[in-house]
This record gives C-alpha cells, sequence and structure tokens, in this order.
C-alpha cells in the first residue's frame, strides 16, 4: 500500500471519529435513562456514504496476516460451523450473500418474517464473516443464524440483546442446542458498569456453559477511555476483540482493558486479542460495497477465524465451558506480539494478533481438550 493510500485512510478514519462522537453522546444520553442501552456507536462506526467503493485488497491482506490464507490452502471455509449474528439484520440482496446459508432468522424489533436491514451494520458484519462473490469473508461455508435485535439506529435495549443471546443458542426453543450456534458474533457493546451485570452478560455467559463460543467487540473509547472494555465484552469467558490499523499498530479508538477492578487470569484478560479494524472494504445493503471502521470489524473478522478452527477441530463445539477456556488458550499461545505490546499481556494489544494457522498446530500438536 503506497504511503498516500495511507494517508488517505487515516483522514478517512479521523473523520469516522468525529461522527463517531457525536453518535457516543446519544448512547451516553440514554444510558442515564437507567435502562442499559446497547449499540454499535461503541463498537464500530460504517459510512454507508462510501457505497460503490471499488474492491480493495483488504481480504488478501487480512487473510495473510491472520494466516487464513493457510487454512483456506487446506480446504477450510467454516462449513459445518454455525455462527449466530446479533445486529441491525442482513441485506440477502447483495450478490455477495444472496448465496448465504441463513438457517434461522428472528427479528426482535419489528417482527418481519423474513431477513432484511434497515440499519447496513448487520450486513456489513456479515460480508466480513462469509461474503462469497466479488468480497469474501473469512468463512464463505459457515451456516448463519441472523437475530435482528438492533435498531436502524443502532441501538437496543440489553433484554433484547439477551433475548437475542437466547435464541442463538436454541432458534426451535425445542431445548436442544444442536441446531443453534457455535459461534455468536456480538459487533455491538455498553458502557461496562462494575460489579453489576445486565441481561446481555447473563445471556452471554448462559451460552458460555453450554460450550457456544462468545465473540464481542472491545468498544471504541480508546480516545476517551472509561477504563475497560465494553459489555458484554468484560465478561471473563467472552473473547473481547480489539482494533488494528493497516500499519498493524493499536488503533486510536479502540478500548483499553481493566483487569484490575476484577482478578483476572490467563487466557481472559481484557481484551484478548487483535485484529484489522480500520478502513475495511464489506458488504452494504443492496449491491454497494462499504467500508467499516471500529472493533466491532474485528469481532466480526474473529468470529469467521474461529469458525475455521471449529471445522477442523469440531470435538471443541459445544462441549462446555472447558472447551472455551482451552480454545482461549491455544488462541492466546499462538497470538502474534507486535510492536510496543507489553508481554504476556497488554492492556490496549491483548496477548497480540490472530495467527489461526499456529492455533491450528498447537490444536494438532497438543490435543489440549478432548471429548473421549
Amino acid at each position: 500500500m503506497s504511503q498516500e493510500d495511507e494517508k488517505a485512510r487515516d483522514v478517512v478514519a479521523r473523520v469516522r471519529w468525529g461522527r463517531f462522537k457525536k453518535a457516543a453522546v446519544v448512547v451516553a444520553a440514554l444510558l442515564l435513562t437507567g435502562t442499559l442501552v446497547v449499540s454499535i456507536a461503541a463498537a464500530g462506526f460504517i459510512d454507508l456514504s462510501l457505497g460503490g467503493l471499488p474492491l480493495s485488497e483488504d481480504y488478501g491482506w487480512i487473510s495473510s496476516v491472520t494466516q487464513a490464507e493457510r487454512l483456506e490452502a487446506m480446504g477450510l471455509d467454516g462449513e459445518g460451523v454455525t455462527i449466530c449474528l446479533v445486529d441491525t439484520g442482513i441485506d440477502l440482496i447483495h450478490p455477495d450473500l444472496a448465496g448465504a446459508n441463513i438457517v434461522a432468522w428472528k427479528d426482535l424489533i419489528n417482527g418481519e418474517a423474513l431477513p432484511y436491514d434497515d440499519g447496513g451494520h448487520g450486513t456489513a458484519m456479515a460480508g466480513l464473516m462469509a461474503a462469497n462473490g466479488r468480497l469474501r469473508g473469512i468463512a464463505p461455508g459457515a451456516a448463519l443464524i441472523v437475530v435482528k435485535a438492533l435498531r436502524s439506529n443502532g441501538t437496543a435495549s440489553s433484554e433484547t440483546v439477551g433475548g437475542a443471546i437466547r435464541f442463538c443458542m436454541d432458534p426451535d426453543r425445542d431445548g436442544d442446542i444442536e441446531d443453534g450456534a457455535d459461534i455468536i458474533s456480538l459487533s455491538l457493546g455498553a458502557q461496562r458498569t462494575p460489579f453489576t451485570t445486565n441481561a446481555a452478560a447473563r445471556a452471554a455467559e448462559e451460552a458460555i456453559a453450554r460450550g457456544i463460543f462468545v465473540v464481542s467487540s472491545a468498544g471504541n473509547d480508546g480516545r476517551e477511555d472509561d477504563g475497560d472494555v465494553g459489555t458484554p465484552a468484560n465478561e471473563p469467558l467472552v473473547i473481547a476483540v480489539g482494533s488494528l490499523n493497516h500499519r498493524l499498530e493499536l488503533a486510536a479508538f479502540s478500548s483499553k482493558g481493566d483487569n484490575t477492578i476484577i482478578t483476572t487470569s490467563d487466557p481472559n484478560m481484557k481484551p484478548e486479542l487483535v485484529l484489522p479494524g480500520v478502513g475495511l472494504t464489506t458488504t452494504a445493503r443492496g449491491s454497494s460495497y462499504t467500508s467499516i471502521t471500529g472493533t466491532s470489524a474485528s469481532a466480526a473478522l474473529l468470529s469467521g477465524l474461529l469458525a475455521l478452527l471449529l471445522e477442523a477441530y469440531p470435538q471443541y463445539k459445544k462441549a462446555g465451558t472447558d472447551a472455551v477456556v482451552a480454545m482461549k488458550g491455544v488462541l492466546m499461545q499462538a497470538a502474534l506480539p507486535l510492536a510496543g505490546q507489553q508481554l504476556p499481556h497488554d492492556d490496549w494489544y491483548g496477548y497480540g494478533l490472530v495467527q489461526v494457522y499456529d492455533a491450528h498446530l498447537l490444536l494438532q500438536g497438543e490435543q489440549p481438550f478432548s471429548t473421549s
């Protein structure tokens, strides 16, 4: 990438940050009402005015720096793994998503029977995870459960998000989670509430207890740090994901973890991991493309990367909390430390940049968890 391209990305990121701060003021005002409001503003900013962007080499770069290309070469694409996207919905009109394997849909906002997206954020996250066309997502073979839990402005109550997580676990409500998600992807969040819990966090804990992986964006308050990643990312076994720019430097907005208020230990210190999250090209509503910046994008990427590993090692799917802890431990060990990062854990960078092929080697060689 040329220096001019890097400068252009930085300018766009600064513009988006200014817009994000305005959105954050609205979210903060809602928080004062006494109801915890979950929002994509705390997790990412999407600029839909950039629709129609020429496709960049983002996927190739992301696939390279995360080692996903090496798992791809092994034939892995997420097949046999189900990701639940909790967001503003999904627009299946987009040709890169038209072939997506949607196994369940629920609209908790307007009660519509067919998938749609009146905000655009969910479509952007789905593209990063599972697009298969001109743009390729990380795990195009994965099945998707999509729950519209966020309004068109990207907000929802914690109770609604909690209900969405429970739908992800058991879409047909028959008590059997086998038809439910293996991974729940939450590109959303709210300001943490120390020493208290909320409906979304409680539902996330329930899912993890059943062996379902929960991935959440760390948050975007890095410039105006409130002291910790957002909620539900701050729950111990939820995987909190921060953001990097195209130089593999910490994005200025990426939230810092606080590992002192409540004693935490490896592999659960916050955030756990970092991934690209600045100016990523992805799918927009209709048939266009857009650019997204924020830890929401990073969380979506991790959901896709985790799907590749679960395809290769299905014994980790819905195998209880021990399997979640074991996989987190492998991701921690495999992560690539970056320049300026404190070791073994950094309150900004976490354990480092996700390296899925190295994680695969650890799983292949050590098998730290087995159902046998």
